[in-house]
């Protein structure tokens, strides 16, 4: 049982290197960013990194190759049951893991393998450094050997020269003989007496060169490994070569494909193939040579320590086994990326359901007719089969259907909360019919026609609007996959752009109904798909210049999220109460909290009324029981922040359960928790009730109870009026002269709190 827990993507379009990304253990994880940010690349990385399939349009301009790693958690000592006779140390190793490493590593033909690592790899290259090590030692002690066979050899090729040259030199010192008898009698005692040297060096080198050649001959079994280990090493040199020219090649062609925007297995380049067919076979015989060659090496080690080949091939087998385990990273991680979970990308509208869809063709799994995948999905959902419709009787079979269509409309409206006008809700139906006989060859066969209806009338799925249709495919995509017994890790980019805000809230109920059984990761910009309560879910993607798209993506953990830009965090900053563009949590600034919307627009025109110039920053709350996530939020950030708080009896609660149970006062003795007056229950109660009727509300009207009150009884619009009254005060339609002097009084009081927060 693998789960995803975290990714690393390096070399991937703008990902140079993710470093190690964490998932939300709850399977549901959001990435959030501006356009061109690299958050589809995300998706994508993932997405190959269990398909393996790439091109060069993936590629960085400097061409290096992609690496996807992900870590999945696994019970402990599974490994140990998916992995045959792992040996001492690895079956140590394993049984102890709960989580394993995959990578998935591309080459120069745009091929890849699947390699395991983290602990498990680096064992594996433990023992694989010292085999490498013990054939280092091994090729030194063979080099040696051969240098001194050759010095031997050259040794005495000299000494049979210098032979030579010593017989020549008694031969001239020798005396003209006239007869053979003479000869005989005279030659050694002339040679003696005349030059008595030569003889014995001579003799010397005579005996020096017996020694030798005998020397060389004991050694002719290691020439002769020495010489099978040139050939074996000249092999590999040279298909390494080879595979280094192809390499080159390979890379032009990637820059060019990359530069023309054209995909590289163009069927008629017949010399791209050429060089394509030769490189992999290039490199399956560079890996065979070297295998060879590191084999050989072995072999001659103990052939120097006197073995004969045939003992040393046994013994060669022996130290393999016991240098190197039966597996490798490449084995293993094969092996394991068989148990290794479903990665899917959802595409959108790529599972329309269609109109209408030929019986046999979902029979036959005729994945090319058009809605096959999303009737497939509908069945799998209402889990039915053929033999649901091979039912004798007309009337039973078409009761069955109608009791099916009730249940998943029920089902459906579960997660699509959307009415047509106030309460017609959408259902969806299926039947099974025959074609007539003005269909010719099809007449008689069974088709599943698909509607979706309404009070109003009955449609077929392509009659309804865009949003009705998406969501009908993402939900039964969802579902069915879900349905299905496998594990799977579903990926969505920008799942419902074209649903309205509550119907995008539909969304996320779909993701929290399969999360039990289906891993999410999906991207967003829209605020209605975050959870204000669950920021753990969220990784935020944006790029090192965010003024440069050729810049590098790097994605922000939710701890680190307080340095990623206001663009970056604008799903947040709205889910969270900010309206305004480029405003937003900062660390170069001082984060005062407050209690809404409203309340932001009525602080930031004092601000701009009083021209005060301080570093602060206001950051609305969604409500006022939203105030201390927030205040744990920004601490958790490590950002400088307080609370305003108004005199009403919710506030009052929060700032006491904040300063009991929190904080009273942060690291520079700076009150965290600033409350207003008495009788300030909101912020409009900062204005006169003169200046409130005036420009808040434009109206003359008499007012006996406080601005907040009065609002709040006449169930008035807060947001808009207050973000008029803003829009007015910047414009300069409304100035600080303009309010009496109990409104300027408020204003001075709320500056004064400001200041304190420098």
């Amino acid at each position: 049982m693998m789960k995803l827990a975290a990714f690393r993507i390096r070399n991937f379009r703008s990902i140079v290197d993710t470093g190690w990304q964490s998932l939300s253990p709850d399977n549901i994880t959001c990435l959030i960013g501006q356009n061109e940010s690299g958050k589809t690349s995300v998706l994508e990385g993932l997405k190959v990194f269990y398909t393996g399939l790439i091109s060069e349009d993936i590629l960085r301009s400097d061409l290096s190759l992609p690496e996807v790693s992900c870590r999945f958690t696994i019970p402990e000592g599974w490994l140990l049951k998916v992995t045959d006779n792992p040996g001492t140390e690895l079956k140590e190793l394993l049984g102890g893991l709960t989580h394993i490493e995959l990578t998935r590593v591309w080459i120069a033909d745009l091929s890849s393998v699947i390699v395991v690592s983290g602990e498990i790899s680096q064992y594996l290259d433990s023992l694989e450094d010292a085999w490498r090590l013990y054939l280092n030692d091994v090729t030194i002690k063979l080099e040696q050997e051969i240098i001194q066979i050759n010095e031997l050899e050259n040794t005495l090729t000299e000494l049979i020269k210098r032979e030579s040259e010593i017989r020549a030199k008694i031969a001239e010192s020798e005396p003209i003989r006239k007869g053979f008898w003479f000869f005989i009698k005279k030659s050694s005692e002339s040679v003696t007496m005349q030059n008595p040297g030569l003889k014995n060096q001579l003799n010397e080198v005579k005996k020096r060169k017996e020694e030798i050649s005998s020397d060389l001959l004991n050694r002719q079994t290691m020439k002769k490994t020495g010489e099978s280990w040139k050939r074996f090493q000249e092999k590999y040199d040279l298909l390494d070569d080879h595979l280094a020219e192809l390499s080159v090649k390979l890379e032009e062609r990637h820059q060019k494909m990359t530069l023309l925007m054209r995909p590289a297995d163009d069927d008629d380049d017949l010399e791209w193939k050429v060089i394509l067919q030769d490189f992999r076979k290039t490199r399956s015989e560079r890996d065979q040579a070297k295998a060879d060659l590191d084999r050989y090496v072995a072999l001659s080690g103990y052939i120097i320590d006197g073995c004969s080949e045939e003992e040393a091939g046994v013994k060669v087998n022996e130290i393999i086994h016991s240098y190197k385990s039966e597996y490798n990273s490449e084995i293993l991680g094969k092996k394991y990326f068989e148990f290794c979970p479903v990665f899917e990308l959802f595409e959108d509208f790529g599972s329309l359901l269609p109109n209408r869809i030929d019986m046999e063709d979902i029979i036959t799994g005729n994945e090319q007719v058009e809605g096959y995948k999303a009737a497939r999905n509908f069945l799998s959902i209402a889990q039915l089969d053929y033999s649901f419709f091979q039912q004798p009787s007309s009337r039973i079979l078409k009761q069955k259907i109608e009791n099916l269509n009730q249940t998943l409309t029920h089902n459906f409206q579960d997660f699509w909360q959307q009415s047509i006008g106030r309460n017609n809700k959408i259902h969806i139906q299926f039947e099974l019919d025959h074609y007539s006989a003005a269909f010719g060859s099809r007449a008689g066969k069974p088709y599943l026609e698909f509607w979706i209806k309404d009070e109003g009338e009955r449609l077929y799925p392509k009659q309804r609007s865009r949003g009705v249709r998406w969501f009908l495919s993402f939900y039964m995509e969802l579902k069915a996959s879900a349905n299905i017994n496998k594990q799977m890790v579903l990926l969505v980019d920008e799942p419902g752009v074209s649903l309205h805000a509550r119907a995008q809230e539909d969304v996320l109920k779909v993701f929290e109904d399969i999360k039990d059984k289906i891993q999410v990761i999906y991207t967003t910009h829209s605020p209605h798909l975050v959870e204000i309560n669950k920021l753990h879910r969220v990784l935020a993607v944006q790029r090192d210049d965010l003024n440069s798209l050729r810049s590098t993506t790097r994605i922000l953990d939710p701890l680190s999220l307080s340095t990623a830009s206001p663009d970056t965090l604008s799903p947040l900053q709205s889910i969270l109460g900010n309206p305004l563009a480029g405003e937003g949590f900062s660390n170069k600034k001082f984060n005062l909290i407050i209690n809404d919307t409203g309340s932001f627009y009525i602080l930031n025109a004092i601000i701009q009324l009083m021209g005060f110039k301080g570093r602060v920053s206001v950051i609305p709350s969604t409500g006022v029981s939203n105030i201390p996530l927030l205040c744990n939020i920004l601490m958790g950030w490590g950002l400088d922040f307080a609370a305003m708080l108004f005199d009403n009896e919710k506030e009052i609660w929060i700032g006491e359960s904040l300063r009991e149970s929190l904080y009273k006062t942060d690291i520079n003795n700076r009150e965290m928790i600033l409350r207003m007056p008495e009788g300030i229950h909101n912020s409009e109660d900062l204005l006169s009730t003169l200046d409130f009727k005036n420009y808040i509300l434009k109206s003359r009207e008499g007012i006996t109870v406080s601005n907040s009150e009065y609002i709040r009884e006449h169930e008035m619009p807060r947001n808009f009026l207050f973000s008029r009254f803003l829009s007015d005060v910047k414009a300069g339609v409304i100035k600080i002269q303009d309010f009496d002097e109990e409104s300027v009084e408020n204003f001075k009081l709320v500056i004064g709190m400001l200041k304190v927060l420098k």
